[in-house]
């Protein structure tokens, strides 16, 4: 069987085919609903409506149903969600083991590969409670978080592998307020598919994922979760533990330095923000923001979609066993237009080039070598003004 295999370089920065880039997936902790819904049951709903459908509330499920709130509050009704609950006494390293078939997987595989951002947390009070094991945190959250962003690492590469890529975000549970104890996730990872969330919207062990995931499912691909364009997040109040953001402001910044993404305030203007979109990895990897990870994959897609197409069909050569040089400039054309049909032209990127040696002897190889490259947009994130008067008499 013919395959058509995708690596991302890293360190260098028709018709349209359309993907689904802003489906999301989500996995909390839970109980079942006898008669409408039954623990590690995947399903896909596009609203409130859903959940009352399959019975789940806000009192027989207090804490899946505010993140699906809160989800829905940033990302409208109509946006598709794929949702699973699994055992209240399930562990976050437990969702995230490619080898439990009761984790996130189960949700990954009946999504088909829709699914583009990941979300998984637990509810470490019920946890506790359900295993009569406290939670520890010695590293300043949940310590099960930093074992499951690296089991996230092998989901995430198990599934680019099957040409089903996504990203994954761990809500950062049971922050115990202790910024110095936070692991710097920006040195000494390579998991640039996985984030972490430290912040909430109301006092308490969790995370605000669900928001932070209703504003990627809205926003294009090559955005980043924290511009401030895009307006202020939905949310009234904001948490770090159990204090409000502003006593301890200063927190934030310190937090957001060592690779989480966390709440972000700026004088002279109202609301939350996003501090930025990092991922376990380091500053200087290509694909270390998830605005880069999401553009990536997206080019991924279209790719593949492209090229797969393209296994065993026949392929011309010159006398001396050289690609035709007219086959590879249309065939390099081919994935270049979808690029900029669908992504360029959307200004996810800036723009796109593919290139094929037709030197390459593919008669002794069976193997077609393509170059894809892709020039990001830009981000402005940090501006300096230099502000001072002028005397025009001078």
């Amino acid at each position: 069987m013919g395959i058509v295999n995708i690596t991302l370089a890293n360190g260098r920065l028709g018709s349209t085919l359309q993907t689904n880039d802003g489906i999301v997936g989500l996995v909390l902790t839970g109980n079942a609903v006898p008669g409408t819904y039954e623990i590690s049951t995947p399903v896909l709903i596009t609203g409130l409506d859903g959940l009352n459908v399959l019975g789940i509330n806000n009192s027989n499920n207090p804490f899946a149903y505010r993140q699906i709130k809160e989800y829905y509050e940033e990302a409208g009704t109509g946006a598709r969600l794929y949702f699973m609950l699994t055992g209240a006494d399930v562990t976050i390293t437990d969702i995230a083991d490619m080898g439990n078939e009761h984790g996130a997987r189960v949700l990954i595989d009946y999504a088909a590969g829709k699914i583009r951002v990941l979300g998984i947390m637990t509810d470490d009070v019920a946890v506790a409670a359900s295993t009569s094991t406290p939670v520890t945190t010695a590293e300043g959250i949940n310590d099960g978080i930093y074992t499951a962003a690296t089991r996230m690492k092998v989901m995430c590469d198990h599934y680019f592998q099957a040409q089903q890529p996504f990203r994954a975000i761990i809500g950062g549970t049971s922050y115990s307020g202790d910024i110095a104890a936070l692991r710097d996730m920006t040195t000494g990872t390579t998991n640039n598919r996985t984030s972490i969330l430290v912040g909430n919207t109301q006092a308490g062990a969790g995370a605000c994922l669900g928001l932070l995931l209703g504003r990627l499912s809205v926003i294009p691909v090559m955005r980043k979760v924290s511009r401030v364009r895009t307006g202020a997040m939905t949310n009234s109040s904001a948490y770090l533990g159990s204090d409000r953001l502003e006593i301890i402001l200063n927190n934030a910044p310190v937090i957001a330095s060592k690779g989480f993404i966390t709440w972000c305030m700026y004088p002279n203007v109202s609301g939350y923000f996003f501090s930025g979109d990092d991922t376990c990895s380091s500053t200087t990897d290509d694909y270390h923001f998830l605005a880069r990870g999401r553009v990536i994959d997206k080019a991924h897609i279209l790719a593949y979609t492209t090229f797969i197409q393209e296994v065993d069909d026949e392929v011309p050569v010159n006398d001396d066993g050289t690609l035709d040089a007219g086959f590879c400039k249309w065939l390099s054309q081919q994935i270049i237009n979808q690029v900029n049909n669908t992504m360029t032209v959307n200004k996810e990127i800036s723009s796109v080039s593919c290139s094929i040696d037709p030197q390459q002897n593919i008669l002794s190889t069976n193997k077609l070598n393509v170059v894809l490259q892709i020039v990001p947009v830009g981000y402005a994130t940090n501006i300096e003004i230099n502000l001072g008067f002028d005397n025009p008499a001078l």
